[in-house]
């Protein structure tokens, strides 16, 4: 196996910041992390344009109903779960459409399984078993060098899938990358501990990608959540408020119309503004690809 060389890696070289952070009383610590948590916004802001271009090979994989898939190692892998995890009771997605995938497997998400990001071809095997042409497969990896997300993004490009990369190093050389999400956070407060800000970068990017596509995809009124799950007794409440705001009902009217519309908050508020019935207002609402604005506002 060739050896890695750290110092040709951003994310591991020494913060000249935080030298004394052993030093430091915990204020100190406290206001020094958090001063370079700063740059990871900053990193963000600066990917903008990479990040649109994912958002919208997102939102097409999602609407020809492809998967998106993200794949990583260690708190990439981590953070790749949860994004995928979250959509569904957000945006109502299907757990099977847009999945995580994790160097080490299941195991690897509450236990650190650091050797199983070396094996380039496991990665290539998950992704075989996961991806078909036209899926997305966005790979996640601070350094920009996993073997496992690369072996992954390489194997999906034979199989004619889309990829994307995102990472923290401004020299990653990834040619399997349709568009490479660079997110130049430099050295960690604390040397090469990439769940700092790297993860928060990495974070607030899959924020973005996922939001952004699910919006171009119809999932959201304005800005609010219009496609939540009620699968809570929080989100029940927050359905019934959005029912309300949207469509001026009372909430007692709009606690009715959440129970005869299935559940579903766009086709109660259809029901409400059109005076039609729970088929009629899903009707409706397939003829505008779910987008609720194409109907209440038309």
């Amino acid at each position: 196996m060739k050896p890695v060389n750290l110092n040709a890696l951003a994310t591991e070289t020494r913060n000249p910041h935080t030298l004394d952070l052993d030093k430091s009383t915990p204020r100190q610590i406290a206001r020094k992390i958090n001063a370079e948590d700063f740059n990871a916004a900053r990193a963000v802001k600066a990917a903008n344009k990479e990040i649109a271009a994912v958002m919208v090979m997102a939102a097409q994989a999602y609407a020809r109903q492809h998967k998106i898939i993200f794949i990583g190692a260690g708190t990439s892998g981590r953070l790749g779960i949860l994004e995928a995890v979250e959509c569904v009771p957000t945006f109502g997605t299907k757990p099977s459409q847009i999945i995580g995938l994790i160097a080490g497997g299941k195991k690897a998400v509450f236990r650190s399984q650091e050797g199983a990001e070396d094996n380039d071809k496991q990665g290539a095997q998950e992704i075989r078993r996961a991806a078909k042409k036209e899926d997305l497969v966005i790979g996640l990896t601070a350094s920009g060098r996993t073997p496992y997300v690369m072996g992954a993004l390489a194997e999906a490009r034979r199989l004619g899938a889309r990829t994307a990369l995102i990472s923290c190093n401004p020299q990653a050389a990834c040619p399997q990358a349709e568009v490479h999400i660079c997110l130049p956070t430099g050295p960690e407060a604390l040397c090469g501990s990439t769940r700092m800000k790297a993860g928060t970068a990495t974070k607030m990017a899959l924020n973005a990608i996922t939001t952004g596509a699910m919006t171009l995809c119809g999932k959201t009124y304005g800005n609010l959540m219009i496609d939540v799950q009620p699968t809570n007794q929080k989100l029940v409440a927050r359905a019934i408020r959005l029912i309300c705001t949207v469509s001026g009902a009372d909430e007692k009217t709009a606690a009715k119309l959440l129970a005869s519309s299935g559940k579903n908050v766009k086709t109660a508020v259809v029901m409400y503004k059109k005076n039609v019935s729970r088929a009629q207002a899903q009707q409706l609402l397939k003829k505008q690809k779910g987008f609720l604005t194409k109907v209440i506002d038309a």
